[in-house]
Order: structure tokens, then sequence, then C-alpha cells
């Protein structure tokens, strides 16, 4: 294996990716609210998301969550110290209901990894709910946290909670959506008892629910009274990405295939968007 081999799997493995497609999808949340940049939600956000997701991967692995055994994992450890360190600083900017908004957050993903009881399983493991409570974090971190932080800026505008609203819903389906590839590609190692999408309506029925779903997306963007063309129009394109990249997702998928390709379209919706907004 050679080095970039090694630091594009420590990028991805140490949840740098998916960091980014959430600190993308807050950033779009911005634009479409035509809120000025927010450096200290979008790199608590960044930061937050890089130590929980691991804090998920691997505190499974470690006892007592950090005392661990192998080399590489710890060496993803001392990065996710690093990038706790970072994400408390940027929390202490930010306005104290965007922080109890946050904090709420934080309890639900904690528990999302670590039962309630030790006779008990952990949210994550719970049948058929973990796709639904990865989609409430994701949304609500990226649509309400930003918004709250900058609602001096917004509070004024007419339809302001409806285009609130509507944007939350579609960002909880838009993640709902993405996350499918991922049940799919782990139909041969999810133990059933999970009911997954896949796993409760078929491969074939979990492809055409997440297609509905972004149809109605889609309609939705119809129904606010804020938006703008490059929205809707950034929105259609990746829409359609997401459903080609659905429609191709097997068990059998390229190593890469969700974790990097399918993962990254946040960050490519968030390029576009910035592109048609000519910023």
């Amino acid at each position: 294996m050679n080095v970039l081999t090694k630091v594009f799997n420590f990028y991805l493995e140490a949840s740098i990716h998916v960091a980014l497609a959430v600190y993308s999808l807050t950033v779009i949340t911005l634009l479409n609210f035509d809120v000025p940049y927010d450096e200290d939600v979008c790199y608590a956000v960044f930061y937050g998301t890089i130590v929980g997701y691991n804090f998920i991967k691997y505190g499974s692995e470690a006892r007592h969550f950090y005392i661990v055994k192998t080399q590489y994992v710890k060496s993803i450890q001392y990065f996710s110290f690093i990038c706790f360190a970072l994400c408390g600083y940027y929390l202490f900017q930010l306005s104290p209901y965007a922080l109890l908004l946050l904090g709420v957050l934080m309890v639900l993903s904690f528990f999302y990894a670590v039962p309630f009881y030790t006779s008990f399983r952990n949210i994550r493991n719970s049948p058929g709910i973990k796709i639904f409570i990865v989609a409430l974090v994701w949304s609500s971190t990226t649509v309400l946290l930003p918004l709250i932080n900058n609602s001096g800026i917004i509070s004024a505008r007419d339809g302001l909670v409806w285009d609130v609203a509507l944007e939350w819903l579609q960002r909880f389906l838009f993640v709902v959506v993405l996350t499918i590839p991922f049940e799919i590609r782990d139909m041969a190692v999810d133990d059933l008892s999970l009911g997954t999408i896949p796993q409760k309506i078929g491969i074939r029925n979990a492809k055409l629910l997440g297609i509905s779903l972004l149809l109605l997306v889609l309609v939705l963007e119809l129904l606010k009274r804020n938006t703008l063309w490059p929205d809707g129009l950034s929105l259609l394109v990746i829409a359609t990405l997401v459903g080609i990249a659905l429609l191709y997702s097997g068990v059998k998928q390229n190593k890469y295939y969700s974790s990097f390709w399918v993962e990254g379209i946040p960050v490519l919706w968030g390029a576009l968007l910035l592109f048609l907004k000519g910023i």
C-alpha cells in the first residue's frame, strides 16, 4: 500500500470525508437563506462530526471508550482529540440557543452508540430506527443549528418558519435516501434484527422508495416562499445524482462507492451552489 493510499484511507476512516459532507450541508443552508458564512457554526459542525463519528465507529473497540490496542486506531484517536479541542473552541463562540440544540443532539448521538443500560441495545442497533436517527441528527445540525445561531439576521423575513420547516424536512428525507446505499452495501454483514429498509422491503423496493422520496424533496422546493433559481437547479442536479447512485448501488459494490462517492455528493452540492450563486 503506497503512501497516497494510506493517506486516502485515513481520510475516510478518520471521518474527515463525512465531516466535509456535513459541513457542506451546513454551508448550503446558509446559502439558501442568504446568511453570511458563519465560521463558528461550520467549524464546530466539521470538527464535532469527526469526533462523533469516530466515537461511534471506534468506541466499541476501546475499553471504557478511550483505551485502544491497535496503533492505527490510536492515531485516529489522537486526531480525534485534536478535533475535540478545536470543536470546543468554536462551540464557545455559539449562541446559547444554538448550544442548547447542539447539546440535545450530542446526547442523542451519545446514546446512539452507548446503551442506556448494559442490558439494553444502543439506538444504533435498535430495529428499524438507525437511518431515521442519523437523518434527524444531520438535518437538525445542518439546518436548524446555523439558522438558530443567526436568528438575529433572518428573524424578520416573511415566511421564515415555513421555509425553515420545509428545508428541514427536505434535508431529513435527503439524508434518508443518501443512507440507503450504505444499508444495501451492509446487507451481507448486518444482523437481520436491525430491520434496515432493504432488509424489510428488499433492495428493489428500497430503491423505489428512495426515488419517491427524492421526488418529494423536489416538490417541497416548489412550496417554499423565498427559494431562488440556483437553489432549485442545484437541488435538481444533486437529486438526479443521488438517484443514479441509488439505482447503481448493490450488496457487492466497490470499496469506495458509498464511503467516498455517495458520501461526497453533498460536497459537490455545496460547490455547485456556490458556483451558481457566483460566490
